[in-house]
């Protein structure tokens, strides 16, 4: 021991006792067994190792001891070398185990490894993986994994911010180890967009690979950590809980992500939970999943979900259903205690506590959305700022001033160039290092898997009989009895199963919004994943087509697009990956078309602050998906069959897509106005002529056609889409389109919209490039005839049509008729059938003016209040006592409903029909075709 005390070249005492241990060790090892003495020689070795050890934990656990002695580069030693001294390491250990001072050894030795992680130079030089390798050979010792949660500084001291976690802690460190983030330029440099396709190519490899291995590592970390004991267990759950608990603004459109939690750190903790999770998530029997509790909120406190939103119900409902939940668990413990004669103690009120499967899914669920979920949003803010600083240093490369800025401004951002430049090489290496990540396919059909077993436990727990996936599930699970009820969302609310209605909305917005974000990328795990991909499209159509399942629309929405990304062909023109399933699972044929015909009108309010636009996107959305439906005739049968047994719930359809058609249209044309005027004022001026001063200055003009064609591109081209649902309707079903309801405003909007096309202001539609504005003029006549000519033959529609004093006038189709057979190959059958359509209707107007002019003047108490035409079939409204044709509030109430005069809520089975009116109106009649009987007898 004394030597230990004396100078030597080693640096302090474990170094040297670690070169006696090594050489006795080789000693030991070659020693022959035929040798001279050779167990006395071999005891003596192991004694010699014995002492090494022991005095190596002395020099650990008291470094006063020797005079030699420094502990920081003790444990610097260890680290060091490791890969070289690990069987010390390990009989180190072993000793401390013996001797019961183990706690005390890892509270040197774990904080400085993990403390070395957060090292700028350890992902720079790779010394992160001998790190990870040294991490993980300690929690394979049992005893290690065992009491790893009692080392100083498992939790943070600060146990109120995500970074603290990162930073501060003994697992954050290990866990933020990725390409993702700031450590992104090590494997993209400093100018990734300069890097050749092979160098990029190589880079991606480069770090999905070393990704693949931290992964690996972590696993095995996590994986013994949770088996090395109860306690060690329970606080790794609770560590990964008080951290994304803390990481909920990384979900916020406005999150600063540099005062949260990394991507690399939720991303990695994302993955190994999935591994965790996949024993449990068997596909497809999924023999464990009933091992997940249902009950898990009312029983679990893990996951903070006090502030969260519902699937579809409110906060305090929430709470008020875990309160009842557990006092009903009391009462029953309650029970049990005095059947036993109080031998369990007075254990009432005790709630069992969730498993581990419950425990791991969940908190799976809560990392998908807000750990892994905030990449999303940094990824599209990333793509927005190198759009941004793209078009700045195109500027000031040209000399071109930005808007808002004076020349010595410019000059000034100029001479920051290089920092510019510096700035958008970090942002295109983020980027490119998420698009590793999200490209790497093993790890994206890790998360696949997942997403559908989440969703095979939802579906199970709606299911009535809780029976799948072993039994198939019938929907809709509740059957309405009236449309109003579709659109009643409180009577909706008293539909949801429980316990499903009161989960926080995140379990399922984190799956829904990685299915839509990974269709980004060369990995993307719906594709060439048949049977799962069929799961998971099951899933949305249950939860398309019955509308108490969700209270978010925006959900829904999300659903549809990601159903519409599936529809796309591929780049190669095969069919979208989900067209198979429209037309080959049993589902999704019955039931998809009603829950896309029911969202298209739901979709009217997102709950979003872009509810305005993003409804058009879903309803273009819906569009491309039923044009892939519609090469299945099962599908135009089922339209066919709710145009005559469920004329309400097509009704409702109808008269949103009319309203859609109609807003599109008129938006459309009157942006195709403001473009025509803005280019021929911007031609003028060049010409030098004088200028249009209500028109702005030159920026301002160019500023104004920019806004726009941006705005006139959008809705031209939802505008088409509504045209090509309504030629697939027409024709499918025509007779669905001349009910009372609808015939007259769909009339109305062909008519006005032919007006516009030919009458004698479409020149004003005249633009430059039309196409860059998906605007084709022939072809929307064309479509708009054809619509026409697939109602030709109802003579309701002939009617409705002649009767449009405002639009409806012959020479309109005679012009279009005269364009469509000069310039348009459209078959000249269609334009014969167009032809005599409006001379019927001509000869329609003429006849009904004719018998107008012998009614004569018409009392104001028979014409309808918003029409101004004789009523048919008057009804009183409630609350305002108003008589109204009953088709007018009919047709009102599909886009609102109020009372049109007072605004209250009125529903349509709420009027009463105005018997008194009704006969004085037939009087009238009967009076006035009299009197002309009478005037002809005369004659």
């Amino acid at each position: 021991m004394e030597i230990l005390n004396l100078p030597s070249k080693y640096p302090e005492p474990i170094s040297y006792l670690y070169s006696i241990y090594d050489r006795t060790y080789s000693l030991k090892r070659e020693l022959p067994l035929k040798a001279k003495f050779f167990e006395e020689k071999n005891s003596f070795f192991s004694l010699i190792l014995k002492h090494a050890v022991r005095y190596s934990n002395m020099a650990l656990q008291f470094p006063d001891m020797f005079a030699t002695s420094n502990l920081q580069k003790s444990i610097g030693y260890i680290i060091d070398d490791f890969a070289r001294i690990s069987p010390f390491v390990t009989q180190l250990i072993e000793e401390a185990t013996e001797d019961d001072s183990l706690l005390s050894l890892l509270n040197y030795i774990i904080p400085s490894l993990s403390v070395r992680l957060t090292q700028r130079d350890a992902i720079g030089t790779s010394k992160h993986l001998g790190y990870l390798i040294m991490f993980e050979s300690l929690v394979l010792l049992k005893p290690v994994a065992a009491i790893f949660s009692q080392v100083n500084g498992f939790f943070p001291n600060l146990r109120k911010e995500g970074l603290e976690y990162e930073w501060h802690s003994l697992l954050g460190p290990v866990f933020r180890v990725s390409p993702l983030g700031m450590s992104s330029h090590t494997y993209f440099g400093e100018d990734p967009k300069s890097m050749s396709t092979p160098q990029l190519n190589t880079a991606f490899e480069l770090a999905q690979g070393e990704l693949k291995t931290v992964l690996n590592h972590l696993f095995v970390i996590v994986d013994k950590l949770i088996r090395g004991s109860a306690k060690t267990r329970e606080d790794t759950l609770r560590w990964f809980a008080e951290l994304i608990n803390l990481s909920h603004l990384r979900r916020g459109s406005h999150a600063d992500f540099t005062k949260l939690a990394s991507d690399g750190i939720m991303f990695n903790i994302t993955m190994v939970l999935i591994k965790l999770s996949q024993p449990f998530l068997d596909f497809p029997l999924y023999t464990k999943i009933d091992k997940i509790d249902v009950d898990y909120f009312a029983k679990s406190n893990l996951l903070d979900i006090l502030e969260e939103s519902r699937v579809n119900s409110l906060i305090e409902d929430a709470s008020q259903y875990v309160e009842k939940k557990r006092q009903a668990w009391a009462d029953a413990n309650a029970d049990a205690d005095a059947g036993e004669g109080g031998s369990r103690g007075g254990g009432g009120g005790v709630v069992s506590t969730p498993n581990f499967i419950s425990d791991c899914f969940n908190l799976t669920l809560a990392y998908v959305h807000y750990g892994m979920g905030g990449i999303y949003i940094k990824y599209d803010r990333i793509q927005l700022q190198i759009k941004q600083y793209n078009e700045r240093l195109s500027m000031l490369e040209l000399g071109q001033l930005l808007p808002g800025m004076n020349p010595m401004q410019a000059n000034a951002l100029r001479a920051g160039l290089p920092r510019m430049k510096k700035a958008l090489g970090v942002l295109v290496a983020e980027k490119y290092a998420i698009r590793a990540v999200f490209s790497l396919r093993d790890l994206q059909l890790d998360i696949f898997d997942f997403v559908v077993g989440a969703t095979t436990f939802i579906t199970r727990m709606i299911d009535p009989n809780h029976a799948y996936p072993q039994q198939k599930i019938t929907i809709p699970i509740y059957k309405i009895t009236s449309v109003s009820q579709l659109d009643d969302h409180d009577f909706l609310k008293t539909k949801t199963p429980e316990p499903w209605k009161y989960y926080p909305e995140f379990l399922l917005e984190g799956l829904i919004n990685y299915c839509k974000f990974c269709v980004n990328f060369n990995g993307c795990p719906l594709v060439r994943n048949e049977e799962k991909l069929l799961t998971f499209v099951q899933f949305t159509t249950i939860l398309l087509r019955c509308p108490e399942l969700i209270g978010n629309p925006h959900m829904k929405a999300n659903l549809v697009e990601i159903l519409f990304i599936g529809t796309l062909p591929g780049a190669n023109g095969q069919e979208g990956m989900i067209a198979p399933i429209y037309r080959g699972d049993r589902l999704v044929m019955k039931h998809l078309l009603y829950a896309l015909l029911d969202f298209y009108v739901m979709v009217e309010k997102t709950g979003a602050s872009s509810q305005f636009y993003d409804k058009f996107n879903s309803r273009y959305y819906i569009s491309v998906i039923i044009e892939e439906l519609w090469k299945t005739s099962e599908y135009r049968s089922q339209l066919l069959d709710y145009s005559q047994n469920n004329v309400d719930f097509f009704i409702r359809f109808i008269a949103r897509m009319l309203n859609d058609t109609t807003y599109l249209l008129d938006e459309s044309f009157s942006l195709l106005n403001s473009i025509h005027d803005y280019q021929v004022e911007l031609k003028r001026r060049l010409r030098g002529e004088p200028e249009n001063e209500e028109l702005g200055s030159t920026d301002e003009l160019n500023e104004n056609l920019n806004t726009a064609e941006k705005r006139a591109t959008s809705l031209m081209g939802l505008s088409n889409k509504t045209m090509e649902l309504f030629k697939l309707f027409t024709k499918e079903v025509p007779n669905g389109f001349v009910l009372p309801e609808i015939v007259d405003r769909l009339a109305g909007m062909l008519d006005y919209n032919l007006s516009i096309l030919v009458g004698p202001k479409c020149s004003n539609l005249k633009v430059e490039s039309p196409e860059k504005y998906h605007f084709e003029p022939k072809k929307l006549l064309s479509d708009l005839c054809e619509v026409y000519v697939n109602l030709a033959l109802q003579k309701g529609f002939v009617i409705a049509v002649s009767r449009d004093g405002r639009s409806f006038d012959i020479s309109y189709f005679q012009k279009a008729e005269k364009i469509l057979t000069t310039r348009t190959f459209i078959n000249n059958k269609i334009i014969d059938q167009l032809r005599l359509f409006a001379q019927k209707a001509e000869e329609n107007r003429q006849s009904e003016q004719t018998e107008e002019l012998e009614l004569g003047e018409v009392p104001d108490e028979f014409l309808d209040p918003l029409m101004f035409t004789l009523m048919e079939d008057p009804v009183i409204l409630p609350s305002s006592k108003v008589s109204i044709d009953r088709s007018t509030i009919k047709a009102h109430l599909l886009s609102d409903a109020t009372d049109p005069f007072n605004r209250m809520p009125l529903k349509l089975e709420d009027v009463t029909e105005d018997v008194e009116l009704k006969a004085k109106i037939a009087d009238f009649k009967r009076q006035k075709k009299e009197e002309r009987l009478n005037g002809e007898v005369a004659k």
